[in-house]
């Protein structure tokens, strides 16, 4: 009977131990997606998506196809589920935005607002006449 409760002893810590490592396994797994894949995927998609309703076709353009080519080479090449993953995506569309191939038709760099005239005046004394 000893022998018996010592095999199943062993038997539930090594299950147990097992079940801990692939917990730990799966969950470093799934961090590696969320900050390599989901968060750079989901900043570059709202990146190309504010290029088109600013109207800067040419940008979004550049872009879809500088994701595609990232995609591609993270869906088969040696970053395939490891790596850097489409982590690097936002460095290439401020290569493409530094290299003039998606400024803004208004000159301004990288969703810039401009500075309205007359704002942030300190305000002046009531009855000051002005």
């Amino acid at each position: 009977m000893k022998t018996f409760l010592i095999i199943v002893a062993t038997a539930a810590t090594t299950w147990f131990a097992l079940s801990v490592v692939h917990s730990l396994r799966t969950g470093v797994e799934r961090l590696w997606m969320i900050s390599a894949v989901k968060a750079p995927g989901g900043m570059a998609l709202r990146e190309i998506q504010s290029d088109m309703n600013a109207g800067r076709y040419e940008s979004a353009k550049a872009k879809i196809n500088a994701f595609a080519d990232t995609w591609q080479r993270f869906n088969s090449g040696p970053d395939s589920c490891s790596g850097l993953g489409i982590g690097d995506i936002l460095v290439t569309f401020s290569k493409l935005d530094t290299n003039g191939t998606a400024a803004a038709p208004d000159g301004a760099a990288n969703r810039s607002q401009p500075v309205t005239p007359g704002t942030n005046r300190p305000s002046l004394p009531a009855g000051s006449g002005r």
